[in-house]
């Protein structure tokens, strides 16, 4: 069996050979390229790719073996070249793939607090899909079920959705994907559970912004502020939210502001701050803010405070998961 080097060498080298013939961002190439592989016809439109392009890559395709690759073969592949995808266009910060570690940190405080499968899960900053899938796959390998979730995605970049939409195909899932603001109305059921890796960064539309309570006093909003406030507005009634926030809406002179607004708002959980080796730059240091939305059946308890150590150590996750357990075992 080939190593996955040199499967990854094998399909950078079709999306390369795309993406050069129809002159496309390198997201579209791999995205297309999943397209092609999963129909088993390669799409033309318009003479694009050319009549030459579309014999070499149907031969390379077939070298490729695609049928035959396991699934975590394929959806590896597919996370190694979405994150290149980031690289070569340009992408900023907020748009890389989420670390599959951090969707098993949200995966063991969800164990502990949600028991119920059959649940509207929504990520209103979906980006690849990356961090809702990978939290989809653990949940149900941890409980030996069958998926039940009833998955939806929001982003407003159409080229992340395509992406998302490829990802879900090779994960199985079946998930409704929108095109759209996530601070504007959302056109879905209002979910029992919302999990992102909020994007952090300055709101441009400052007329909607006027619509939130966390709006700024003066200049534009911030974009990740707006989005907690958005999730309890549309989080159903005692649902839970998971999210990834920067430290710095937790702490300091903004998050004197905001904690105390937030407190009022819902039921505080969890507040796991994330090992500082994980972030390059200390601005963009992110910590897991776990609430439950107020509403029949919620209740307050004790707020989960750690701090996780380097997750290169697998120490860490055994620490935090003793400290999870004593906290969810501890009386209200």
């Amino acid at each position: 069996m080939k190593n996955i080097e040199a499967i990854f060498a094998q399909f950078l080298d079709v999306v390369q050979i795309l993406q050069k013939n129809l002159n496309v961002p390198f997201a579209g190439a791999v995205t297309e390229t999943f397209d092609n592989l999963e129909n088993g016809k390669i799409k033309v439109e318009m003479g694009a790719p050319d009549k030459e392009t579309v014999a070499l890559l149907s031969k390379k395709y077939q070298e490729l073996n695609y049928d035959k690759l396991p699934s975590t073969q394929k959806y590896m592949v597919f996370t190694l070249l979405t994150l290149k995808a980031m690289k070569e266009d340009g992408r900023n910060y907020s748009q890389m793939p989420t670390p599959p570690v951090l969707a098993t940190v949200v995966a063991m405080v969800w164990d502990k607090l949600i028991t119920k499968t059959e649940l509207a899960v929504v990520d209103p900053a979906i980006g690849t899909g990356s961090l809702l899938y990978t939290v989809i796959d653990q949940l149900v390998q941890s409980h030996h079920s069958q998926n039940k979730y009833r998955l939806a995605g929001i982003d407003n970049d159409e080229s992340m959705l395509d992406l998302a939409d490829v990802g879900a195909h090779l994960s199985n899932y079946k998930i409704d994907l929108y095109c759209q603001d996530a601070l504007e109305n959302w056109l879905i059921e209002k979910p029992d559970v919302i999990v992102s890796d909020l994007p952090v960064g300055y709101y441009p539309i400052d007329e909607n912004a006027k619509n939130f309570a966390t709006q700024a006093k003066e200049g534009h909003s911030l974009a990740h502020e707006l989005l907690v406030e958005q999730t309890i507005k549309n989080l159903a009634p005692a649902g839970y939210a998971f999210l990834l926030v920067p430290n710095s809406l937790l702490g300091g002179k903004l998050g004197a502001e905001f904690m105390p607004w937030l407190a009022k708002k819902v039921y505080l959980q969890a507040v796991v701050q994330l090992p500082n080796d994980l972030f390059q730059n200390p601005l963009n240091q992110k910590s897991l803010l776990v609430f439950q939305n107020h509403g029949e059946g919620a209740q307050s308890r004790d707020v989960l405070l750690a701090k996780l150590g380097s997750l290169r150590e697998e120490k860490s996750l055994v620490d935090f998961n003793q400290k999870l357990n004593e906290w969810y075992t501890k009386k209200r």
